[in-house]
């Protein structure tokens, strides 16, 4: 696994540019908008982005025939890159804290508690494990063109069910339910484990959907 790993962070070195300008398109978002949530969602979207295109990269020129005639076996390929999208989220969240400490320095409306900005960073990294999570299996699957199609028509769902939910009614019944009230009560630490653990649930999903897909499209 470790060649792996070597790979994809050469791949990646080759983008910091990239990176930077992402970072730099996060920041000014967020100083239009005097919104901090939008740099650590902005991202952790670009870095999932740029590290689930190392999948792509792989693909291409029919790079898995020869990727695992080398003793790669499909099942570490698959746990390398989930474990890749878990890695690019934390740095993204990282970089966002950092970037917003930054920003508080010469945009007072930018500032935040140390509890909204733990929570904030939680959601972030959770957006971005979920993201890679739906699209690296996608990519296996379908390919790059087809699975960012895909993955498009999923948004467009997403938002469609959310606008149906707040128009009906649904979101105030849902924010006024029990479970939200008993949520609310949690302390800090007790958020941050459930949103860890819902997160690994997810990327452990992620991993055996993108094995079995792997497996059909990778004959060998």
């Amino acid at each position: 696994m470790r060649g792996l790993w070597v790979k994809d962070l050469l791949l990646l070195q080759k983008q910091l540019k990239t990176l930077l300008m992402f970072m730099l398109i996060a920041a000014f978002n967020a100083y239009t908008i005097k919104s901090v949530p939008v740099v650590f969602i902005m991202m952790a979207f670009f870095f999932v982005t740029t590290t689930s295109s190392t999948i792509f990269y792989d693909q291409e020129n029919h790079g898995f025939l020869y990727l695992f005639t080398l003793p790669t076996r499909k099942k570490d390929y698959v746990i390398q890159k989930q474990l890749l999208i878990l890695a690019s989220s934390l740095v993204a969240v990282v970089l966002s804290i950092v970037l917003i400490f930054l920003m508080m320095q010469f945009d007072p409306e930018l500032r935040a508690s140390a509890q909204e900005l733990l929570y904030t960073a939680l959601v972030g990294f959770f957006l971005g494990c979920l993201y890679g999570a739906i699209i690296t299996p996608l990519y296996l699957r379908y390919g790059t063109e087809k699975a960012r199609m895909l993955l498009l028509a999923i948004m467009g769902v997403f938002a469609l069910v959310g606008i149906l939910i707040q128009k009906t009614g649904v979101l105030e019944g849902m924010m006024d339910s029990s479970f939200i009230a008993s949520a609310e009560a949690f302390n800090s630490l007790q958020i941050t484990g459930l949103v860890l653990a819902l997160t690994g649930a997810v990327m452990v999903l992620s991993t055996l959907v993108s094995q079995r897909f792997i497996d059909k499209s990778v004959a060998f």
